[in-house]
């Protein structure tokens, strides 16, 4: 997390307190790790060509860090299924 989420303060690495406004930063630092699992898992879930359980993935870790990497394999998902409806 390179900026505080109440504050918006620079934050240095290591850091669970906001030396700015003081927040605790522990469960959204948490919370960083999962979602990139997620994501990692739904591209994963992707290269085995199984759309439907990497969407739900990619939605999982975008309901806990919007983050561009999730936006990117989400919409590629979205133009995935969209080309194969076509070509029904």
């Amino acid at each position: 997390m390179e900026r505080c989420p109440v504050c918006k303060a620079r934050l240095k690495r290591d850091t669970s307190i906001c030396p700015r406004c003081g927040t605790d930063l522990s469960i959204p630092l948490s919370i960083e790790p999962q979602a990139e699992q997620f994501i990692y898992q739904s591209i994963t879930l992707l290269n085995a060509d199984k759309l439907d359980q990497a969407a739900r993935a990619a939605e999982q870790s975008l309901q806990l860090k919007r983050d561009p990497l999730a936006l990117a394999v989400r919409s590629f998902i979205q133009h995935r299924v969209s080309d194969e409806l076509l070509l029904l």
